[in-house]
């Protein structure tokens, strides 16, 4: 879950989601919200220094490259 960007009405998809983990209306993190650029770097160098060589450290840098194509990866 992340933090929201801005303050105010939550939209339908967003209050789906919340009712579906039983999450309280005004909770203010989004659970919709796709991680932001520092984000997916943060979780990628977290699980490669927790899983070095895992599958999930794999499958997170793989979902970092189809968001961020051009960049070429989590190293930038």
């Amino acid at each position: 879950m992340t933090t929201p960007g801005r303050k105010g009405r939550i939209g339908r998809r967003e209050r789906i989601a919340r009712a579906a983990i039983g999450m309280p209306a005004h909770h203010p993190e989004l659970v919709t919200r796709s991680p932001s650029r520092a984000e997916w770097k943060q979780l990628a160098a977290w699980c490669a220094e927790m899983w070095p060589n895992d599958e999930y450290t794999a499958i997170v840098i793989d979902a970092w490259r189809r968001h961020y194509p051009r960049s070429g990866g989590p190293d930038g």
